[in-house]
């Protein structure tokens, strides 16, 4: 137990366990205002473009997508979540994809479908709100037609 090769063995996995819990704790912490979520953000998005790992990629889509939906995130933005929600799906195995990822994953493709009918409908409204607009107008011409019609016919008699 005293030889060389095992307290070598022993350092890398003291050491690796250190680097795991590292790691960990901050990818526990959460941002608290607007600057720190904008690094955090883009400190997420740098390591899902470019950690040789398909594991680390896909956890931080699945942080990034979290971050994204966040109470205190003062840029919410849900169909970004879902991207990266995606995104994560389509790296990490099935088995990691648990019943609350999918949970998660249904709520949020329900919100970007209600977001989507939303603007749509807020659309419409303003096209509407444009139509009638402009029958208000063409009705106010048409009753200064009505008078002016009216006064000739009074005019003529």
């Amino acid at each position: 137990m005293g030889s060389p090769f095992h307290r070598l063995q022993w350092g890398c996995i003291s050491l690796l366990l250190f680097f795991i819990v590292s790691c960990s704790t901050h990818a526990l912490k959460t941002p608290e205002g607007e600057k720190e979520f904008s690094q955090e953000t883009s400190r997420l998005e740098r390591l899902a473009r470019e950690a040789p790992e398909t594991s680390v990629r896909a956890q931080s889509h699945l942080q990034l997508a979290f971050l994204y939906v966040n109470y205190r995130n003062p840029q919410l933005n849900y169909s970004r979540a879902l991207q990266e929600m995606e995104s994560y799906r389509s790296l990490a195995p099935a088995k990691a994809q648990t019943d609350d990822f999918q949970n998660w994953l249904a709520v949020l493709k329900e919100v970007t479908k209600s977001k989507t009918s939303l603007e749509r409908v807020q659309k419409a409204n303003k096209s509407l709100s444009d139509e009638v607009a402009s029958l208000k107008e063409t009705i106010e011409k048409l009753k200064s037609l009505d008078r002016q019609i009216e006064e000739r016919r009074r005019l003529t008699k």
